[in-house]
């Protein structure tokens, strides 16, 4: 149920809102790359799922816990399947992360794009972790960093500052430049890989709120209260 909601909503969204993109050859720019890693920040994806033009196959990494299930279930209707697992962050669990980047990999190869959020739950948010640039590595597969923002917004108090988008908004996607690593890439090569992809995606959210007339969510909130804010 809970993923019937959130498909409704991003299709009411994207009727009664006036898209933005940016650079103008948006499509053009991402079919010229295809098959690539898709990367997006956690919290600022819920429109990102529409950028599926359904030309290709696109699947996205997506963890093995609950919340992960609502969005296996909302991404099906978008014809987007899901690679399940996730990176184990700093409680190092098994997730299934080894997992999920060996499908991956094979996923690129036969000439999908890879979705996935460049941030690991529940670190810092906006912090890439290394899974994303690994991925890069392994497929020969350029990042793309990509973000979406509306004018009309509700930021709720999470970790990552979950953003849920507003119909009757003005919508804005973004996307930055290619982003490739070396298959022969070092540790040293592979941080500073990290930090293009960490600066590139803040770079793209920061322009999408720009464009979008909204204010980015503040990631440092000291507020422990549960609520959300508007942008109007």
């Amino acid at each position: 149920m809970a993923g019937r909601v959130v498909s409704g909503l991003i299709h009411v969204v994207k009727k009664t809102s006036r898209p933005i993109y940016q650079p103008p050859t948006f499509f053009e720019d991402l079919r010229s790359q295809v098959p690539f890693i898709f990367a997006m920040w956690h919290g600022q994806f819920m429109m990102l799922a529409d950028v599926n033009t359904r030309e290709y196959k696109v699947a996205a990494m997506v963890s093995r816990h609950g919340d992960g299930e609502i969005v296996a279930h909302f991404l099906r209707g978008f014809g987007i399947s899901a690679i399940r697992g996730a990176g184990a962050g700093h409680r190092k669990r098994n997730r299934g992360g080894a997992y999920a980047l060996r499908a991956a990999v094979r996923a690129l190869e036969e000439g999908t794009i890879v979705a996935m959020t460049a941030d690991v739950p529940p670190c810092r948010p906006r912090h890439a972790g290394e899974g994303i640039v690994t991925l890069a590595r392994l497929s020969g597969r350029p990042i793309i960093p990509i973000a979406a923002a509306t004018s009309r917004c509700i930021v709720l108090n999470t970790w990552s500052k979950m953003t849920i988008n507003l119909p009757f908004s003005d919508l804005a996607l973004v996307a930055g430049e290619p982003i490739f690593v070396a298959a022969d890439a070092d540790d040293v090569e592979l941080e500073r890989k990290r930090r293009e992809v960490e600066n590139a995606l803040n770079t793209v959210t920061s322009r999408a709120y720009e464009i979008a007339r909204a204010t980015e969510p503040k990631l440092d909130s000291a507020s422990p209260q549960a609520t959300s804010s508007r942008n109007t």
